[in-house]
């Protein structure tokens, strides 16, 4: 087996995560991004691509099921991320797919990372592939071919899943079978206060702990503290 040391890795980033995650995502895997409402998901990926296209040249794909270009570009203005500006460049496409059909949705993601050689991609949400299907059977077979393909392609992929009250829908196997790793992201109550927080739950080829950590989000966008304990023992 080789050595944790030498596995490739892309830094995602985000402020005090990449340190919980020996450096970053390894390249080329797939990693699902498990979030309440409101717990930062868009955020985290927006600041996941325009990061990876202004200190590594990266070219990033975002595949939006649900909300608009300019709704993004708007929401990345707010933290002083011009992704307008890389919009134009070429160095962030960000496409609008409404067809509820997964093989031209899959095609279509095949085309855009091939064709602007991009090496980070973002599918948001990944929820919405519950309108894709009928059967689970079917589901689990396309959602296999997806991975295999995004695999092949050796793009370092975040799908986005919603959850509520720490409950989430399944993408049929995605987590369990195709996904590399699950980031989860939470925004609960406790007592009179919201409180923000991220776990690992699996990452491959990386050590990683099994504790929740802090996270605020800031005008910088998301930050994790991989120091911090979220609550005292006592």
């Amino acid at each position: 087996m080789p050595s944790l040391a030498v596995v490739e890795r892309t830094p995602t980033e985000i402020t005090g995560l990449d340190e919980l995650i020996e450096g970053g995502i390894p390249k080329g895997n797939l990693v699902v991004l498990t979030g309440d409402p409101g717990s930062g998901k868009t955020i985290f990926c927006l600041q996941y691509l325009y990061h990876g296209a202004i200190k590594h040249n990266e070219v990033g794909v975002f595949i939006s099921l649900e909300e608009k270009p300019e709704e993004l570009m708007e929401t990345s203005a707010i933290f002083g991320w011009d992704m307008k500006s890389l919009v134009q460049q070429k160095k962030v496409i960000i496409q609008t797919v409404e067809l509820y059909d997964f093989d031209k949705l899959r095609d279509s993601i095949e085309d855009l990372v091939t064709k602007n050689k991009a090496t980070r991609l973002i599918i948001d949400p990944g929820v919405i592939f519950h309108l894709y299907f009928e059967k689970e059977l079917d589901a689990r077979k396309r959602i296999l071919s997806l991975g295999k393909m995004l695999k092949k392609l050796n793009v370092t992929t975040i799908v986005t899943n919603e959850s509520t009250t720490g409950q989430h829908e399944g993408l049929y196997g995605l987590e369990e079978y195709v996904a590399d790793g699950v980031i989860l992201l939470y925004h609960t109550r406790v007592e009179n206060r919201f409180v923000r927080s991220l776990g690992i739950l699996k990452m491959r080829d990386t050590k990683i702990s099994d504790k929740l950590r802090p996270v605020r989000i800031t005008s910088q966008g998301v930050e994790v503290l991989p120091k911090e304990e979220l609550f005292s023992d006592a």
